[in-house]
């Protein structure tokens, strides 16, 4: 079992966990994950926007999309950032996953962020995105991997919402205003069983 520590001020990321990083998956993997620790360092004392802006990048940037049934032979699943960067793959919830879990620990409130299901209409198929709302009743922006830059949901009119979630509940999503709120996160199976393996590796989402 992998653990992730904060071992003092100057370390996010456990020497034992690079060191493990690059035992098994090799000095690539590792460097991925000590410029993951960079981009936090960088991005602490930095306003929102920013933060925004530079986590979807980097994640867009540094780790290629790779489909669930060719990456883990599974149909569905849900990897942790860490399992993302040092095998150098994802698909659209686990750069959700990343961003999301990053940014949370930039300190951005999680009321703020959504993970947030869509119809990707141009492709015509299901999509994940997170969505930045800042404030409760604002028109969230938008965080997606098949796109560069981020902008308001409202522009959006390629993806058709259907839900979302985040550590404090579910909503009947609707992208240019607040959604309905339907219940417990903890309901879904994927998302449990994340939680558990990310918390095993010494991160809570």
């Amino acid at each position: 079992m992998v653990v992730l520590l904060r071992a003092d001020e100057q370390q996010w990321l456990s020497a034992e966990l690079l060191a493990g990083a690059k035992k098994e998956f090799g000095s690539d993997a590792k460097q991925r994950l000590l410029d993951w620790q960079e981009l936090y360092f960088d991005l602490r004392d930095e306003d929102e926007d920013t933060q925004l802006r530079q986590v979807n990048d980097f994640f867009n940037r540094r780790v290629k999309y790779v489909s669930d049934e060719k990456h883990w032979g599974q149909k569905d699943y849900w990897a942790s950032p860490y399992e993302s960067l040092t095998t150098h793959g994802a698909d659209c919830e686990d750069f959700v996953i990343a961003k999301y879990y990053t940014l949370k620990e930039l300190g951005v409130a999680v009321e703020k962020l959504r993970i947030t299901y869509v119809k990707a209409l141009r492709i015509n198929q299901a999509h994940m995105v997170l969505t930045y709302f800042p404030t409760p009743d604002a028109v969230p922006l938008v965080l997606d991997n098949l796109i560069k830059g981020i902008y308001s949901a409202s522009r959006r009119t390629d993806l058709e919402p259907v839900y979302s979630f985040n550590g404090s509940g579910m909503w009947l999503e609707r992208m240019k205003g607040e959604g309905i709120r339907m219940g417990n996160p903890n309901k879904l199976d994927l998302w449990t069983g994340l939680r558990m393996k990310m918390s095993a590796q010494g991160m809570e989402i």
